[in-house]
């Protein structure tokens, strides 16, 4: 019997906003593990995604990195001299492909321009190793998609692999060729983790993107750029968890958008996060919802350090 090679690594999942880096990733857990959001720059803080990949050749443990999205055009320096949260979530990303054994550059399928400068603005920035997956294939057609793939074959000296898929519509086949494109390319080495974690993300982090996905569902507008959530506590009585949470803003008004006429928008939304918490706890939750508000969290340490986000020097 050949014995299986055993690898063992971790992956950042990088690409422009909006181009499907959570909602892969939750395909391939079969959970909603990642915060999906058709807003630009829903994810802020990187997370980690823990996936088993086995088959007659390897015993693979898959560390994935959820990172923010990566865009040049995204971070001027005009823009992060104004706004520290997206020099925080630019930093996010930079260490996670720089610390990766891997990066998965994530691409949409599409004949845009932009798109395409994307992916050349990374591996100008990046020389990591890298598979190029393009998703959202569903949205072109077959004419289309042969022309896309006939652009990227051009830097097929930068990449490991082209994979196209859609994400949305994930086939097991596409999942199972995607894992083991991975697997095959990361270090041979011990798994890192016991076969029961799926991730090393602290729960308190994993519900306060719960909170902020329902945020980014229910509102519209600068509502979902301008707040954030932070978990107060977490404690267990009685077969309950009960997560004492802050929903941030950093106006009066966005405060009373959030809580709504008679408060039925800050009971909709609790009642949605709450839902949300318990299918990712599995047990039942009792949530309380409290809106304060810092002016200027965005802007100043202060505030995104209270938040959980440490900018360091």
């Amino acid at each position: 019997m050949q014995n299986k090679k055993i690898t063992s690594g971790f992956v950042s999942v990088v690409g422009r906003t909006n181009a499907g880096k959570s909602t892969l990733l939750n395909a391939l857990a079969n959970m909603p593990l990642a915060l999906v959001s058709k807003k630009a720059n829903a994810t802020r803080k990187k997370m980690d995604f823990i996936l088993p990949f086995t088959n007659e050749q390897f015993d693979s443990q898959i560390i994935f990195l959820d990172t923010p999205g990566f865009t040049k055009e995204s971070y001027t320096k005009e823009i992060l001299k104004k706004n520290l949260i997206d020099k925080y979530m630019l930093k996010e990303a930079n260490n996670a492909i720089l610390e990766s054994d891997l990066s998965l550059f994530i691409s949409v399928a599409s004949l845009k321009e932009n798109e395409m400068k994307n992916y050349e603005s990374f591996i100008k920035k990046y020389q990591k190793k890298h598979i190029l997956l393009l998703n959202k294939i569903d949205n072109v057609t077959h004419a289309e998609l042969l022309k896309i793939l006939t652009f990227y074959e051009k830097y097929s000296k930068n990449y490991i692999s082209l994979i196209p898929l859609s994400a949305v519509n994930m086939k097991e086949k596409d999942k199972n060729l995607l894992l083991l494109e991975i697997a095959k390319n990361l270090p041979e080495h011990p798994h890192f983790y016991d076969e029961e974690t799926l991730s090393t993300t602290l729960m308190r982090d994993i519900y306060k993107e719960a909170i902020r996905e329902c945020i980014y569902e229910f509102f519209s507008d600068e509502i979902p750029y301008k707040s954030d959530a932070r978990v107060v506590s977490v404690a267990e009585k009685a077969n309950v968890i009960v997560i004492k949470a802050q929903i941030i803003v950093e106006k009066e008004s966005q405060k009373a958008i959030i809580i709504g006429r008679g408060g039925k928008g800050i009971r909709a939304l609790g009642t949605l996060a709450r839902k949300k918490c318990e299918l990712l706890s599995e047990s039942k939750v009792f949530l309380e919802l409290e809106v304060k508000v810092i002016h200027g969290w965005s802007k100043e340490k202060g505030g995104l350090k209270y938040l959980g986000y440490e900018m360091g020097e």
